[in-house]
């Protein structure tokens, strides 16, 4: 870890000293977690005044960005000078410097309390108010997008449903169907074993149950094709 612990020069008539400024932060009950050095805490703050965000100074200290905010929240109310939201802006890379330019402003005026919310939790994640919103608003979009998608999914399922139920009518009542001629072939069997002999219409009989069973075939593999159809099948 390289420290940057100093001396700051400030428009007061002394310079603020880091070191004796985290003496008094250290002070203050801050994030669960264990206890962190007078070093640790001035380097923090002395990172946050030269720019640098939260999650940097996390990852250069050791130390979470939660933690680190609660450091520079109490800093700036211990010493009015050191202010966790005027960090020096960061230096604009050359790709960042050629992106597109931003579009039109978009006006907006929030419910009383937003601006505080948005600015507190701006301050916890080291960004500014422009970026937060901004962030807001993507994740919005995204999700709506998604959104969308399950109601076009579910208007799909809603059209398949009524489809599908057409089908299972079909079934049922080709199970009446079948039912009718088991029921039809029990009678010519307990009639031929009562009476020991084949009644005179058999042949006229056997046809017609053929007849039934084919068409129940046929049936059967018209619904096996529709059944398909919906599910995707004939696009295979």
């Amino acid at each position: 870890m390289t420290e940057v612990v100093g001396v700051a020069q400030s428009a007061g008539d002394s310079p603020l000293d880091y070191a004796v400024l985290a003496a008094g932060v250290a002070a203050v009950k801050g994030p669960r977690g264990p206890a962190s050095s007078h070093g640790e805490v001035a380097d923090a703050l002395a990172r946050r005044a030269a720019g640098q965000t939260y999650e940097a100074i996390a990852e250069e200290v050791g130390i979470s960005a939660k933690r680190a905010a609660s450091w520079c929240r109490a800093a700036a109310r211990i010493e009015p000078r050191f202010d966790a939201r005027a960090a020096k802006p960061r230096s604009v890379r050359k790709d960042a410097a050629a992106k597109a330019p931003l579009e039109k402003l978009i006006g907006w005026r929030p419910r009383p309390g937003t601006r505080a919310v948005l600015e507190r939790r701006a301050e916890l994640e080291g960004r500014s108010l422009t970026d937060l919103v901004q962030a807001a608003v993507d994740s919005y979009v995204q999700r709506k997008t998604a959104g969308v998608e399950s109601l076009v999914r579910r208007e799909l399922r809603k059209q398949l449903k009524a489809e599908l139920r057409a089908v299972a009518d079909a079934v049922s009542a080709q199970s009446v169907e079948l039912t009718r001629q088991g029921s039809n072939l029990n009678q010519l069997s307990r009639f031929v074993n009562r009476y020991r002999e084949l009644p005179v219409a058999i042949t006229h009989e056997l046809a017609a149950y053929r007849a039934e069973l084919a068409a129940n075939r046929t049936e059967l593999a018209r619904l096996s094709a529709a059944v398909e159809s919906l599910v995707g099948g004939g696009d295979q």
